[in-house]
């Protein structure tokens, strides 16, 4: 019998690539996605697409029709700057969506639950640099407390229902199909800027760090999990290194030969001031490492972008 993946929000970013990834690798794949963020031309021609809100009834019913072997869960709400102006909504999408998915695949029997939260945004100003598991979590934004919550009832679900759930942490996560729209993913929206000849604006100082983790890796990241069934996590997915807005401006400007300084706005509430993630817990249960140097995944990223 073919193997059936269901990728909630594989209509975005990440989700899609995984999509691409699951199909190469002969996988059924079923997307589930409302296409608020997501893009239906994403969507690998060989998947299905199902365009519903994983906090509806519906969406419970048709995981229970497919019976899938393994969910994928990235449908969110990705803004720290959104989560901050509207908690409600965050907490909606974030804990309520994850907790209905959740109990849908309790009911279905699903044989795997991967979860996609988040790393950078658990760094405070006290964690030591790059982080691994073992240091506390200390979400400081809506969006990394729901983040934090929707992992403890994934792990409920595994203890107390046999749900085989396993939660992996990603930094700051940038590459092809970005969107540039809103807040999230600076990345994007510094080479749709750059390349439209638009002025460029860097919040704070610049001088805040981020881990950069391209999407290519962090989809071999997930995919781990289905080659080591009995991994539960949660797993820092990163390349351990910081890298600075202004250096992150840089970069990109050098590449895409952007003469313009950049502007200057206030610095983002609940957002850390430096962030980087060990991932040696992963790479000794998995044998996995990023592949992608940051030089590397920004040249493909502006590249991809210059195509739009």
């Amino acid at each position: 019998m073919p193997k059936t993946a269901l990728v909630t929000g594989g209509a975005g970013f990440v989700g899609s690539h995984l999509v691409d990834a699951l199909v190469a690798k002969k996988w059924e794949v079923v997307v589930l996605d409302d296409l608020s963020s997501g893009r239906r031309a994403n969507v690998h021609p060989a998947a299905t697409l199902k365009r519903l809100d994983i906090r509806s009834p519906r969406a419970a019913a048709f995981l229970a029709r497919v019976r899938p072997q393994a969910v994928f869960h990235l449908a969110a709400q990705i803004s720290v700057v959104a989560s901050v102006k509207d908690p409600l909504k965050d907490e909606a999408a974030n804990i309520q969506g994850t907790l209905r998915l959740l109990e849908a695949a309790r009911v279905a029997r699903v044989k795997r639950f991967i979860f996609t939260g988040t790393g950078g945004a658990l760094s405070s100003e006290h964690t030591v640099l790059p982080t691994n598991e073992a240091h506390a979590a200390a979400p400081s934004s809506p969006y990394a407390i729901a983040k934090v919550a929707a992992e403890r009832y994934g792990a409920f679900f595994r203890t107390a229902h046999g749900l085989p759930f396993v939660a992996y942490r990603p930094a700051n996560i940038y590459g092809p199909r970005q969107s540039p729209h809103g807040e999230a993913g600076v990345v994007a929206i510094f080479c749709k800027r750059m390349l439209a000849g638009e002025p460029v604006r860097i919040h704070g100082t610049g001088k805040q760090t981020r881990d950069y983790v391209y999407v290519g890796d962090v989809v071999s990241a997930l995919l781990t999990s289905l080659t080591h069934p009995k991994l539960e996590g949660p797993f820092h997915v990163g390349t351990g290194k910081e890298t600075s807005v202004n250096d992150l401006f840089r970069r990109l400007a050098h590449l895409a030969h952007y003469q313009k300084r950049p502007g200057r706005g206030p610095a983002d509430i609940g957002a850390p001031t430096r962030s980087a993630l060990d991932s040696s817990v992963l790479r000794q249960a998995t044998g996995w490492a990023p592949q992608t140097a940051l030089s590397e995944g920004l040249r493909e990223t502006l590249a991809w972008f210059q195509t739009q």
